[in-house]
């Protein structure tokens, strides 16, 4: 694919976003903080109130001793590297609730992020944040400048992460967003930035939050409820201890609550294709693995006498020039009238259509709750320690359709029969074809089955209890000296819950007994459906110890200040248990994802700041990494501003970062993802493109390697900083990161494919699973089911853009106005999948599609909010965008595909779907302050109910034909939301 990516182009291609962009630069721009020269945080004396009046990117310059993402020294300047900050009080403004919801709004956020509504994917349950594209295991997050343990499932069962929906947010300060490179400062993972969630030090009295809210269809309802009680003052008393407590519960939505695009797989009213269908001219119900619950067969027989899975079809059984017997569906009354379904009929018989897609989640349920328990108290009068525990539960839950009995994970039983002859001896009443007095695997004819059972909804529940403690003090002595030591430790418990899944033995039992009723299955006991389907029970956990302490000293004075120097020093100890949710392989259609590993990590690390100047300062740093698990890292960085005139800031900073490999790539480790695939023609030629060689889904197996080097990155970053006045702020940021060694799974399963199929030799390490033999041509070659390799260190990726962030204020006598705001855009987003193969293009395309749902890489994300306040009100409007993409990815259609006619869809018009649309969701919230003790507000979040664009490529789960990476609020549609805030 040749995508041009310039900026020129960009712009000409996005004349109203340049326009916006422009125009926030003198009068309004993009999101939450302006940059204010500084950079994030209040300082540590302001404590009850929720964020400093005049939210910034960066951060403001209050006075006194701030803590700063990003270094290790604590002062009230401003940094080298972007940082945009979330305050409370602007998130309160924007109508955002939790934390998956605040970070992901971030512009700077994009391909490989994880949202909550992906609750079908290897990550179930939980939402990550994936800044520059990085993937979620590149963006770092902290509570407090210090590390927590990360979610037991792992995105694509590769990529660790820490959930969002499992950090409470009532007791918030501000959200701290580093979009840099900080391995110097904080180690592995921190390639592609860092988030930083700085909680409340203060609170006095007590105050909540009660609040509710429902969709304009009535689905969808919320309700949050927090409560907190605070008690000392730091300044007077020397301590303060409070304790904070939250609860949020959202509805599920149902595909089947939503109207045409996103409730059915048919689009042929629009000019696409029906992929409800099992294609009639494939072979009717058995041209793909697809099926209805509705019973149907066609005659068969067992190549291996007695296995119920080595059904061969055989069109005219007894008599080759017979006209073949056509496929029939078993109960006489016909189809299911479940309003889903619709009979057909064609040359190959009678099969049922049914629209799958209702069964789906388009948002899952989700209920949150949490407290925390926190003391801060002054230690003498240089000192102060603080002591915090936090329990948190997050739970999903999520339906899909019912899986078909024809899979080929883990074993294939797409050519499943019931056989003619019961184990017991007696005639099988389930397939039409048996004849008393066969003889088996002679005489008796066997019925093919395709069918899913109505019974067994895919309902998927993931409970995750997060455990954390920290404590820490910190100080200043002697002369320019300052010092901080923290400690914690954090446990996250998860469990998992599958139903729906067939248990291989029990279907085995059912179907060989005839105990399952497949003419009538509401006939059937319920314990026979329980035999088939047990749930699917999976616990894991993952904890992290960790002491981490810092040095600082002013050594002595340059000419634009104090020379300070930081040393410090880490060590935490990571663990993971995460077993096989299908061990023994005991169901179909169950994704076997294990990972477990333990390791130390030591750390050692310094930083220097240099005023060499009043108009210069230069900042070094480095970090020293060393894993018990066989590797160490030096992560260094160089920065400096410079400040020629008053109000005008130039920043820029070089780094190299590193991410080490996760227990699932390097330690004890394998997962299984499947992809949809294409055979060669000459394959296909050699099938006489039978239904055996037509597109089908192939699984990648990919195992632990212990020989793992860590993913090396080198990044730079270059600025400038405007304030030429008190009421206007304005930041530009180029970026350019390169990764090397980039950890693949299969980077040449490819190569592997296209030997196999050519003849060639198949590199070391690659083995295949074959699919059975093609019963309508046995001697041809067999297509492959899965390809096994191991993680290698083989990939390279490159990406550059620019950051645009603006701040704006106006006092218009009585009205205060601040527009404020953020815009990304990428230059490119460049793929290397092997050192012999070249970068592949995924800016402005829906690659990489075979990562965290299809979602793709958008070129530009921004977000606009304009506040008013008049007197007791406040007038919040808060505008989202995200531009439009090719539906073609080069890591799924080959390096070089750009046309329609390499679209996802897969439909038999290439055009259509080939390019999903932008999107622009507007949310408004009012504000009125009763007094001193009461807030209540009201929300209208997408406020004229934009749709979420057609995109029938995306693969989240049960979404269809959108995606909810980007637009789930135009799925949700127009939501309304009121509560109150109070405070005594």
């Amino acid at each position: 694919m040749k995508i041009n990516t310039t900026l020129a182009r960009s712009l000409r291609g996005s004349a109203g976003l340049r326009a916006l962009i422009l125009c926030g630069a003198g009068a309004s721009a993009a999101l939450y903080g302006a940059p204010a020269f500084a950079q994030d945080t209040p300082a540590p004396a302001q404590t009850t109130a929720p964020a400093p009046a005049a939210p910034q990117d960066d951060q403001a310059s209050t006075g006194g001793d701030i803590v700063v993402t990003g270094t290790l020294f604590r002062s009230n300047r401003d940094t080298v590297s972007p940082i945009t900050t979330l305050s409370a009080e602007n998130l309160e403004k924007a109508g955002i609730t939790n934390v998956a919801d605040a970070v992901r709004s971030i512009s700077a956020d994009n391909s490989g992020s994880i949202p909550s509504a992906f609750a079908n994917g290897f990550g179930s349950g939980g939402a990550g944040v994936s800044l520059r594209g990085l993937t979620v295991n590149s963006t770092l997050v902290l509570i407090d400048g210090v590390r927590t343990t990360y979610y037991p499932y792992a995105d694509d069962g590769q990529r660790a992460f820490v959930d969002l929906n499992s950090i409470q947010k009532s007791n918030i300060d501000r959200i701290d967003v580093l979009k840099d490179g900080a391995s110097s400062t904080y180690g592995a993972d921190a390639i592609g930035g860092v988030v930083n969630i700085i909680t409340r030090k203060e609170i006095q009295g007590i105050e909540g939050t009660a609040e509710g809210g429902v969709s304009e269809k009535g689905d969808g309802g919320e309700q949050r409820l927090t409560l907190t009680a605070g008690y000392g003052d730091l300044a007077r008393q020397g301590f303060n201890i409070y304790v904070t407590g939250e609860y949020e519960h959202d509805s599920l939505i149902s595909a089947a609550d939503r109207g045409f695009p996103y409730n059915t797989a048919d689009l042929t009213s629009i000019g696409g294709d029906n992929f409800n269908v099992n294609s009639p001219e494939l072979g009717g119900a058995f041209g793909t693995r697809l099926g209805s619950t509705s019973a149907v067969v066609r005659p068969a027989m067992e190549t291996t006498a007695g296995n119920i899975f080595s059904g061969a079809y055989i069109p005219t059984p007894g008599d080759p020039d017979a006209t073949p017997l056509p496929t029939r569906i078993l109960n006489p009354a016909g189809c299911r009238a479940n309003g889903l379904t619709t009979q057909h009929t064609d040359a190959t018989g009678d099969y049922c259509e049914e629209n799958t897609i209702p069964y789906g989640t388009l948002q899952p349920e989700q209920t949150r709750y949490g407290a925390t328990a926190h003391l801060t108290a002054n230690v003498g009068s240089n000192s102060q320690a603080y002591l915090t525990g936090t329990y948190y539960h997050s739970k999903v839950y999520s339906e899909a359709a019912p899986f078909s009995v024809r899979q080929r994970n883990p074993i294939n039983t797409t050519n499943l029969v019931l056989p003619a002859i019961l184990s017991n001896g007696q005639l099988n009443p389930n397939n039409p074809y048996a004849v008393a007095g066969c003889v088996e695997a002679v005489s008796c004819v066997d019925a093919q089955l395709s069918y899913a059972f109505p019974e067994l909804i895919q309902r998927a529940t993931t409970e995750n209890d997060v455990y954390r403690v920290a404590g820490g003090i910190s100080g200043k002595f002697g002369d320019g000296w300052a010092y901080s030591v923290d400690a914690t430790y954090a446990r996250s418990d998860l469990k998992g819950t599958n139903q729906g899944y067939l248990n291989i033995a029990g279907l085995t039992a059912a179907i060989e007994n005839g105990t399952y009723n497949f003419v009538n299955p509401s006939l059937t006991p319920q314990s026979v459906i329980d035999s088939i389907s047990p749930a699917a029970i999976t616990t894991a956990k993952s904890e992290l110890y960790m002491i981490q302490g810092n040095l600082t000293k002013e050594l002595f004075q340059l000419a634009g200040g104090p020379l300070q120097v930081g040393v410090g020093g880490s060590v935490r100890r990571e663990t993971l248990d995460n077993p096989n949710a299908n061990a023994n392989n005991a169901f179909l259609g169950l994704n076997a994802v294990t990972a477990a590993g333990k390791r130390t990590i030591w750390a050692a690390y310094f930083e220097i700041d240099a005023p060499v100047l009043t108009t210069l300062d230069i900042n070094v740093s480095g970090r020293y990494d060393h894993y018990s698990d066989g590797f160490s890292n030096f992560s260094p960085k160089v920065g400096a501003k410079f400040t020629p005139i008053k109000g005008l800031m130039l920043r820029g900073t070089y780094s190299r970062g590193f991410r080490a490999p996760s227990f699932a790539e390097s330690q004890a480790g394998a997962v299984i993802g499947y992809t949809s695939a294409t055979l060669p023609d000459d394959v296909v030629a050699a099938h006489n493109n039978d239904a055996y060689v037509q597109p089908y889904s192939i699984g990648f197996n990919s195992a632990s390697n212990p020989n793992l080097k860590p993913e090396k990155s080198q990044s730079f970053t270059g600025g400038v900083v405007f304030e030429p006045a008190h009421w206007l702020s304005l930041s530009v940021d180029y970026y350019n990161i390169k990764k090397t060694d980039v950890i693949s799974g299969g980077p040449l399963a490819g190569a592997a494919l296209d030997a196999y199929y050519s003849g060639g030799a198949i590199p070391d390490g690659y083995t295949f699973v074959l699919d059975d033999p093609d019963p309508q041509a046995p001697n041809a070659i067999r297509k492959v089911l899965i390809v096994n390799s191991p993680y290698a260190n083989a990939a390279a990726l490159k990406t550059s853009g620019l950051d645009v962030s603006a701040t704006v204020r106006f006092d218009l006598g009585g009205v205060k106005w601040t527009s404020q705001g953020e815009a990304t855009d990428i230059f490119y987003y460049d793929f290397k999948p092997a050192a012999d193969q070249p970068y592949d293009h995924y800016v402005g395309t829906q690659a990489p599609y075979i990562l965290s749902s299809g979602a793709g890489t958008p070129k530009w994300r921004a977000n606009w909010m304009n506040s008013l306040e008049f007197g007791k009100f406040t007038l919040t409007g808060t505008a989202y965008y995200v531009s439009g993409y090719k539906s073609v990815a080069e890591d799924q259609n080959g390096n070089g595909a750009t046309s329609c006619a390499d679209n996802l869809y897969g439909g038999t018009d290439p055009n259509f779907g080939c390019r999903t649309k932008s999107f622009i969701d507007f949310d408004l919230v009012g504000q009125v302050k009763i007094n001193d003790h009461f807030t209540f507000y009201v929300n209208a979040l997408n406020l004229f109910n934009a749709s979420a664009p057609l995109n029938p490529a995306n693969y989240a789960g049960a979404a269809a034909n959108y995606n909810p990476t980007w637009t789930q609020s135009g799925i949700v549609g127009r939501f309304f939301r009121a509560g109150a805030n109070f405070k005594f």
